[in-house]
């Protein structure tokens, strides 16, 4: 027969700690949908020893559309209450471009503030314009997986950003789950097709979910121009909000390179 709680209170011996000092790493917080497997396994690849990423995933539709895209913002406060609570983060990131532009980027940190106050939030559309700014790119390609009604507003805003669109090319997906099955290759021809003729400042390619990472130094060389992808300048633009200089190699001018400030 097994000892009574009160016995095993007795057996148990319990030791006292002191708790460890902060040990100065820079923390990520990342919230992504459920349907993108590209973004947290892109930013892996850019961490750096005292860097480190804590991730959550929040509902989402399977289409992107809109409607769904507009959507996420009911799930949003909710999935940021659920990353790593009691651990304090330096940077809180909403991972999906189309998403944060259509919901809002001051409606995106509101929401996600509600859950995580105090903390600096970032999202891809503000990353991207924010880089543009920085490498004072007037006129730029823009090449998207996005259907027709999901470019508009992206051609819209960055209109509105003041820059001249004057190339805008997409695959066209409405299936979140197809767009990381889009080929590097096939993203690269576009990407030269697309700028035939064009005079442009910067390419930018969009959507977290497009797995550009790794194509990035080799399209920046063989185009000659800066490429800014989603997921590259939102982990450019996390590490600039928590004052972390740190240059990963091999992953465009903007993040190697860059002396950009937001």
């Amino acid at each position: 027969m097994s000892a009574s709680f009160a016995d095993f209170q007795k057996l148990q011996r319990i030791f006292p700690y002191q708790r460890t000092a902060d040990d100065g790493h820079v923390r990520l917080g990342l919230v992504q949908l459920a349907s993108d497997f590209t973004l947290e396994n892109e930013w892996r690849q850019l961490l750096g020893e005292r860097i480190e990423l804590y991730s959550t995933r929040t509902p989402c539709s399977p289409s992107v559309n809109p409607d769904g895209l507009r959507g996420l913002a009911q799930g949003l406060a909710q999935s940021s209450a659920l990353l790593v609570p009691g651990l304090p983060l330096d940077v809180l990131a909403f991972g999906c471009t189309s998403g944060s532009m259509l919901i809002g980027e001051q409606q995106v940190t509101r929401l996600i503030s509600q859950a995580r106050p105090g903390i600096p939030v970032t999202n891809p559309w503000s990353a991207v314009k924010a880089a543009l700014r920085g490498l004072d790119a007037r006129r730029i390609a823009v090449l998207t997986p996005y259907i027709g009604e999901v470019n508009y507003p992206l051609y819209q805003g960055l209109e509105q950003a003041g820059h001249q669109v004057v190339a805008f090319a997409t695959f066209a997906v409405l299936e979140d789950a197809e767009i990381p099955r889009i080929p590097e290759a096939a993203i690269e021809q576009a990407a030269r097709e697309l700028l035939i003729g064009q005079r442009v400042d910067a390419l930018f390619l969009a959507c977290t979910n497009l797995r550009t990472l790794g194509m990035l130094d080799e399209l920046e060389r063989s185009l000659g121009l800066p490429v800014i992808a989603s997921n590259q300048a939102m982990f450019w633009h996390a590490l600039q909000l928590a004052g972390c200089v740190h240059r990963p190699q091999g992953f465009g001018s903007l993040l190697a390179d860059s002396c950009l400030q937001v």
